[in-house]
């Protein structure tokens, strides 16, 4: 019986180092295949990384040995804002060692069709990338879709397209900046009576979102302020929003205020309004300068105008162009700023500068 005992506790005890020896093994297999696992996680991480590198080193060995050659094509070539924007993005082409050629339409923002050709044209000759102030957000848009499909970088100026196919946009914040001019001009006369809009070229997202922050921030903080009619379009032609003012006072004989988008739409404003005797009496609010829209700030007739930081603008549109071709990082959206300058800021120092950025 003893022995039949002594056999049966042995058994067990085999049973149990068999088991616990089991269990290590289990464990020890459930480790290494842990630490298998992490080993492989770690290196294909690596690998990732590895590739990564690869990749932008690959993208600024490309463009450091291909084209050198940037082209900026905007909207107009005569007005102050543009040729600041250009100076700005010459400016940074030299300075970092590009070629950056600037072209506008020869007719400026109505003509959307030239605008189209030059883009297609630019992509041709094979350059490190496009730069673009869009006339329109839907024309230019299949042009900007080809700038892509070519491997080009797409930066946006001043205005952006109805899709999504660019890299970066660097504008100003335009709604905001009519929501503020918005404000001046309701200040100024009292919070309420009419006020007609005559608009630039309809199609723009620069022009349209002028409009739009105008609009809704009128909408929005000044009930009693009415926007009278519809809104008139002058198609870039001073003469044709002199008239349009013309009748709009006809119309709307007790109207308070006018707003417009664009310097040569408040060039034909503004010069109606003194033909008539209303200048600093009949208020305007407006974008952009020229040495005639000074004037006009500076005698009261034009009571708020956004002005864009337009050379700061041009370099930073190059600038982000550059990064790209570099292989860098970009947001997809940069605020190149503006300032609202009215007859009371006007000597400002800072404003001085922004309206006279070739001297008087």
């Amino acid at each position: 019986m003893k022995r039949n005992k002594w056999t049966a506790v042995a058994a067990v005890m085999l049973c149990l180092i068999m088991a616990l020896s089991g269990c290590g093994k289990k464990a020890a297999d459930e480790t290494t295949a842990a630490k298998k696992d992490e080993t492989t996680k770690a290196a294909e991480e690596k690998t990732t990384e590895a590739k990564k590198d690869e990749t932008t080193e690959a993208k600024k060995e490309e463009g450091a040995s291909g084209s050198k050659t940037i082209y900026v094509i905007g909207k107009e070539s005569q007005y102050n804002h543009w040729l600041c924007l250009q100076d700005g993005a010459e400016a940074c082409g030299k300075e970092k060692g590009y070629d950056v050629i600037y072209q506008a339409p020869p007719l400026g923002e109505v003509d959307i069709e030239k605008q189209v050709s030059m883009v297609e044209a630019a992509i041709g000759t094979k350059p490190a990338a496009i730069v673009l102030a869009p006339n329109d957000t839907d024309a230019l848009a299949g042009a900007c879709a080809e700038v892509q499909e070519a491997g080009i970088p797409m930066v946006l100026v001043d205005s952006k397209i109805s899709t999504e196919d660019y890299d970066c946009l660097v504008a100003l914040d335009n709604e905001k900046a009519g929501a503020d001019v918005a404000e001046e001009i309701a200040q100024r006369i009292g919070g309420k009576g009419q006020v007609g809009i005559i608009s630039a070229v309809p199609g723009g997202a620069t022009i349209m979102a002028r409009e739009n922050g105008f609009i809704n921030y009128i909408k929005e903080k000044y009930p009693d302020i009415e926007i009278v009619g519809e809104i008139l379009y002058s198609q870039n032609d001073s003469s044709k929003a002199m008239s349009q003012t013309y009748d709009m006072l006809a119309a709307y004989p007790d109207i308070k205020a006018f707003y417009t988008t664009n310097t040569p739409t408040a060039e034909g404003i503004a010069s109606a309004l003194e033909e008539k005797g209303l200048g600093g009496k009949v208020l305007l609010g407006s974008f952009d300068s020229s040495d005639t829209i000074n004037g006009y700030i500076q005698n009261g007739t034009i009571a708020a105008c956004s002005v864009a930081e337009a050379y700061n603008m041009g370099y930073e549109s190059v600038a982000q162009a550059i990064n790209l071709i570099e292989g860098k990082d970009v947001e997809k959206f940069v605020n190149s700023g503006n300032s609202i300058v009215t007859p009371a800021n006007f000597d400002d120092e800072h404003i001085q500068e922004l309206l006279y950025p070739f001297g008087k």
